[in-house]
């Protein structure tokens, strides 16, 4: 349980710090987060609302690491992989204009975040099936 409550506080904390970056400051983050500049020209409205959506991916991933119950964790890690997961992918199909570093490191570090929300929602299942 101590595995799945450090897993799920990292994606929390991972997110909200991205996410209340594009949430408070938008225009900061669209100048500053690397690679974004590559993306389509900046909209304020677009980069509050993804940062208010990952805010709310973060709350629900917060109480499932507080409240450690496995059914609220299974649905938080969900919600997280289906976002995570389509971010990655719309990223690693659209490296027009990046240079090999910026491809590598934009992949490598969404698919991290995949694999470790997978690797969580799995030990969520494992401790599930232990339970009567």
């Amino acid at each position: 349980m101590r595995q799945l409550r450090a897993g799920l506080w990292a994606l929390a904390g991972l997110q909200i710090f991205v996410s209340a970056w594009q949430y408070l400051l938008p225009r900061a983050f669209y100048d500053h987060f690397p690679t974004v500049e590559l993306d389509p020209p900046y909209n304020e409205h677009l980069v509050t609302d993804v940062g208010g959506l990952g805010l709310a991916i973060s709350a629900v991933l917060v109480v499932a690491a507080v409240s450690l119950d496995l059914k609220v964790a299974a649905a938080a890690l969900v919600g997280y992989l289906v976002y995570a997961g389509t971010h990655f992918v719309f990223h690693v199909t659209h490296f027009d204009g990046f240079s090999l570093v910026e491809a590598l490191g934009v992949g490598t570090g969404l698919g991290i975040e995949v694999v470790l929300a997978a690797l969580l929602l799995y030990l969520t299942r494992r401790l599930q099936q232990r339970r009567p």
